[in-house]
């Protein structure tokens, strides 16, 4: 077999947008928001089947590579399958990995989603604000026009529930931009009203929940007649309100009362998920006061650093690092703020957690690393080349040597 070339990726990406084009008659380009159409291409390609097949994950994975240089900068390294220097942090991404996650996992690992996780470590970006809404609904309403609206198959009861649920939130998705919102009401209220459908109606809000259906999601959590899968479907539904501030408080106090009441730990992850998506003031000061109280259990703790993971704002780094350095912190909390933090904006804040390198144990270290190399600090190479000095840990130096490779490869790379 002979060694793949740059060239290969680059006529595979092509021929992906030739099928989009084909099947769809979809103009599709390297950009963000081809990446967010494609999501749903994929999902009506297959009819929210999964699979392997090592063409589609080709086609799919050159697409996603090129977007990749086309938005961050970069170039394939074809012996890795791989592109190195992407974006100011000049991280590495395996595009590949990336389709083969959506083509097998689904909805569950969208292609946008994961791009917003290269975004975010590659260039500290935040990728909703370069979607081209005029293109989205322009390309929604010619597939909802065409039958490509997938309602029937989320009816079909022979269908494994995978595909009927990443049929529904394929329905929600296009649902928002259609035109005509009140037959997307009336056909959402209809799997809404019977229990055999209501789990796949909350995934379909998840993507346009209208102000109307609040009321009755919420009477579905707090109701004794469902299961815990389909209330946690509801949960994630209430993420689904946009542009409507009234809607917006009424959940986020539901979600804040909910948290610290509810005894299902599963639950209140997913609450802590639903806080995570309103970047309001009082919100974030409601999470500051509160994952400061000494008397909040463990795990109601975990569930909101998994709202401050999706906030991802600076606000949180001192309260988080002040928790981080309290001896009667639990392990679990503390190992999750050391994940936290690489997630947040930080910077001079790097020499607090310093302080404490020395009592972290190998994972938590690693973490550390982690938190330096993935921030703004300006002397991250010499501060790493000082721990390499002084530490014993085997795993780590090696860990720290690739940090600093990577650091030294952001200086010289190749453009």
């Amino acid at each position: 077999m002979r060694e793949l070339l740059r060239e290969d990726f680059e006529r595979l990406n092509k021929d992906y947008l030739y099928v989009a084009k084909r099947k769809f008659n979809v103009e599709l380009s390297n950009d963000i928001t081809s990446a967010y159409i494609s999501d749903v291409l994929i999902s009506l390609y297959f009819e929210g089947h999964r699979t392997k097949s090592k063409l589609a994950i080709s086609l799919v994975g050159s697409f996603i590579g090129q977007t990749v240089i086309q938005e961050w900068g970069g170039y394939w390294v074809p012996e890795s399958f791989s592109i190195k220097a992407v974006g100011i942090n000049k991280i590495q991404v395996n595009p590949f990995s990336i389709a083969h996650q959506r083509l097998t996992k689904g909805v569950n690992k969208t292609i946008f989603e994961q791009l917003s996780s290269v975004a975010l470590k590659a260039n500290n970006q935040d990728i909703n604000e370069e979607l081209d809404n005029e293109k989205i609904q322009n390309v929604f309403n010619r597939l909802f026009d065409e039958g490509w609206w997938p309602l029937s198959i989320v009816y079909k009861k022979n269908l494994p529930n995978y595909v009927r649920h990443e049929m529904a939130y394929t329905l929600g998705l296009i649902g928002k931009y259609v035109k005509d919102q009140e037959y997307i009401k009336s056909k959402l209220y209809e799997l809404m009203k019977e229990k055999d459908t209501v789990y796949y109606a909350c995934v379909a809000f998840q993507n346009c929940l209208y102000p109307e259906f609040i009321d009755p999601i919420i009477q579905i959590i707090e109701s004794n007649d469902y299961s815990n899968n389909i209330k946690a479907q509801a949960i994630l539904a209430l993420t689904g309100i946009k542009n409507d501030k009234q809607s917006e408080q009424k959940i986020i106090q539901f979600a804040q009362t909910k948290i610290l009441q509810i005894p299902n730990p599963l639950l209140k992850f997913y609450f802590g998920n639903l806080l995570g998506n309103f970047d309001n003031p009082s919100n974030i000061n409601w999470i500051i006061q509160k994952i400061q109280d000494p008397t909040l259990d463990e795990i109601t703790k975990l569930a909101l650093l998994v709202a401050i993971q999706l906030l991802r704002k600076k606000e949180f780094v001192q309260t988080l690092i002040s928790i981080l350095m309290q001896n009667n912190t639990p392990t679990s909390v503390k190992d999750e703020i050391i994940k936290t933090l690489h997630l947040l904006p930080i910077n001079e804040e790097i020499y607090n957690l310093l302080s404490k390198y020395n009592e972290f144990d190998m994972k938590n270290k690693v973490g550390f690393i982690n938190i330096v190399l993935f921030s703004d600090f300006k002397d991250k190479k010499e501060l790493l080349s000082n721990l390499l000095s002084q530490e014993k840990e085997p795993f780590v130096k090696s860990y720290i040597l690739s940090a600093l490779d990577s650091i030294s490869y952001d200086s010289n790379s190749i453009q």
